[in-house]
């Protein structure tokens, strides 16, 4: 390859790198704050959560696809103008799906605000309400996630737990953290809540 050539890759490589460095800076968005009490085996975190105000809605069914993109515009319509007050608020991370008997899907509002300061739905399928405080165990992992993913990450953290001596609470918890359109530096998570008073 000739100096020229050299020349081109060297040139298309920066481009990239600050592309790359671009889109994930104009992806960092705000996230909960929560306490790691414990670091299990294959990566999985004990993390305490403090109570949180979330914008929720029902999904059809358990899985990534059409039911999880109509939640997710359904409660990114309240967060952008389509609530009572036409107020537009800041997005923040992850999107949350809880894939048990009742699918549903939220997001955390932003962190500054309290309940009763957050205007009220249009929507009677999105309501506001209080995340108590909990306890979460949590497998991160990177990609795309599908529902084959989903499966996969569920039974490893189910059998992390399970030698550990965990108590699983509530449904199977997927989060994810990136905007569809991002292709390098993906974060996913599942997760689950367990009972405090069990903790090993």
């Amino acid at each position: 390859m000739n100096q020229w050539m050299w020349g081109v890759v060297l040139v298309l490589g920066v481009l990239l790198l600050w592309v790359v460095f671009r889109l994930g800076a104009a992806e960092r968005v705000p996230e909960p704050r929560y306490r790691r009490v414990a670091l299990l085996r294959q990566g999985v975190e004990i993390r305490e959560y403090p109570s949180l105000a979330i914008a929720k809605t029902p999904m059809r069914d358990a899985s990534m696809g059409s039911s999880a993109n109509e939640g997710f515009r359904r409660v990114a319509r309240y967060l952008f103008g389509g609530n009572r007050s036409k107020e537009s608020m800041a997005m923040t991370a992850p999107v949350v799906m809880e894939m048990g008997d009742q699918p549903a899907l939220y997001f955390y509002m932003p962190f500054d605000r309290t309940l009763e300061q957050l205007p009220s739905t249009m929507d009677s399928t999105v309501r506001l309400e209080m995340q108590p405080s909990r306890t979460l165990a949590v497998l991160s992992f990177g990609g795309f996630a599908g529902n084959k993913d989903l499966r996969k990450h569920r039974r490893r953290l189910e059998a992390v737990l399970a030698q550990e001596g965990y108590t699983i609470r509530g449904p199977f918890l997927y989060m994810g953290y990136n905007a569809p359109w991002t292709l390098v530096g993906r974060r996913n998570e599942v997760a689950y809540e367990v009972i405090v008073n069990q903790l090993p």
